[in-house]
């Protein structure tokens, strides 16, 4: 199975863009927009003179979808990897050790995920769009290790694909109260796992009880 692991890729970005999109997320962690942000206001927080902005980005838009893209290809490989790692050991504990890694990078990375969420329903459409296309890969290849790794073989592809974006959806909701609420963390890992689970047993119910009606159509 290690050998079958899916591969990781690495997404290192070119210094001054880094320092860009570091300090735009920075700025919008606190709840603002993007498209609040200056141009010379981005450039001050990252040190660096305005003019390096537009070696690197033709817009603001571009950076956010930028900096939102950087995120989902760093956090993608590493959930791909606990889930198949996980189903290698103990194919029950994919689901809370998926939790815990996604909260954890959550966690690592709270500035990226609380601009993420704030223009999940922000005033930017591009942005909103930008937000939904990488929460969808997300989910999307979540619902690829489900059937690679025959994790709920009673499902159709179609149905796990949907349970799956359900899933990550509610994750990247409740990882907002797991970066502000230290306190709880434990409990949302635990509620997110039942979740989880509960999805799954239930979607897994329903096929079955659609089986024999399919059966006699």
């Amino acid at each position: 199975m290690a050998a079958d692991l899916p591969s990781t890729v690495d997404f290192e970005l070119a210094p001054g863009k880094r320092r860009l999109i570091e300090a735009a997320l920075r700025l919008t962690a606190g709840g603002r927009s993007f498209a609040s942000l200056g141009l010379r206001e981005i450039a001050r927080e990252a040190g660096l003179n305005p003019n390096t902005f537009y070696r690197h980005f033709d817009t603001l838009d571009d950076l956010a979808r930028e900096a939102l893209g950087w995120v989902s290809r760093r956090l993608r490989p590493m959930l791909r990897r606990e889930r198949w790692l996980a189903a290698h050991d103990e194919p029950h504990s994919v689901p809370r050790r998926a939790c815990v890694a996604f909260f954890t990078f959550a966690l690592e990375n709270r500035e990226a995920f609380l601009s993420a969420l704030a223009e999940y329903h922000g005033s930017s459409p591009a942005l909103r769009a930008a937000v939904r296309t990488n929460l969808h890969e997300v989910a999307a290849e979540m619902a690829d290790d489900v059937v690679q790794l025959k994790l709920m073989p009673a499902l159709n592809p179609a149905t796990v694909d949907e349970v799956c974006t359900q899933i990550v959806l509610q994750l990247f909701h409740l990882s907002q109260e797991y970066i502000g609420n230290a306190p709880h963390r434990g409990a949302l890992i635990e509620y997110a796992e039942r979740f989880i689970v509960r999805l799954f047993v239930g979607a897994s119910t329903l096929a079955q009880s659609e089986a024999p009606l399919s059966g006699r159509s």
